[in-house]
């Protein structure tokens, strides 16, 4: 029977799941990179997480060539309710800041929207973007301990993005002349649609409202794209929170 595990971990590791107590994962070069860095040592404890709700207590088994871990306990934390971010992929490095924080605050999918005013942007976010994004969604879920990753996009059209929203989804548009947010209960999913830097053109907010978005103020004064995403994901989890 294998020991229990009473050292706190040394690290948080990302690793593909599903995690089995006893299994033996191989970590990935990005990870065993880390293990390198913070000069880990064979035996020491550490936490897998796979950003599907998997976490697990592991042990590191460190070969030459071969940087590898033993699970010990594993837990698996439920989906949350879906939480998307439909938002205005200006400048790319804001954007990257939007996925950090966005997984965080327990976003499930983010899809760049490319709206008129973005694409005039000369560093908006573009598609061979995507992979970095999801790198840095994956740092914070190792950072902040966040069970979930979410999905992020390529770039798409508003028509496009509008097509798919989850089941009885709250869709909110953010707006400086909008309404305080409705009720939102903890499994209530939510999708917020955040504009570029100057905002939807009047087609666009037209094409949203005609979806069903409610606009729903975030402050009194008007927001960069990444500011008001990351403020309506904190309303929204305090709003559940509240409920």
């Amino acid at each position: 029977m294998t020991a229990p595990v009473t050292a706190a971990p040394a690290a948080t590791l990302y690793a593909r799941g599903p995690f089995q107590a006893g299994g033996v994962v191989i970590l990935d070069d990005e990870e065993s990179h880390h293990v390198r860095v913070r000069r880990l040592s064979d035996g020491q404890t550490v936490r897998l997480v796979d950003g599907r709700g998997g976490i697990a207590t592991a042990r590191l088994a460190l070969e030459k060539n071969v940087a590898a871990v033993r699970v010990v306990a594993t837990t698996l934390v439920p989906a949350p309710a879906a939480t998307e971010l439909l938002v205005g992929a200006g400048d790319r490095e804001r954007f990257l800041l939007v996925v950090e924080k966005a997984t965080e605050l327990g976003a499930t999918r983010i899809v760049p929207l490319m709206t008129e005013r973005s694409q005039q942007v000369a560093t908006r976010f573009l598609p061979a973007h995507v992979e970095k994004a999801s790198r840095r969604s994956r740092e914070a879920v190792k950072q902040s301990g966040a069970p979930w990753m979410p999905l992020v996009a390529s770039p798409q059209p508003i028509a496009e993005a509008l097509r798919t929203a989850p089941p009885k989804a709250i869709r909110l548009l953010a707006d400086t002349e909008g309404e305080p947010l409705p009720a939102i209960r903890e499994g209530d999913a939510v999708q917020w649609a955040i504009g570029p830097e100057g905002g939807f053109t009047s087609g666009e907010r037209s094409a949203l409202l005609a979806a069903g978005f409610r606009p729903s103020v975030l402050g009194r004064a008007t927001l960069r794209f990444d500011t008001a995403a990351i403020a309506a994901l904190a309303l929204t989890a305090q709003a559940r929170f509240s409920a």
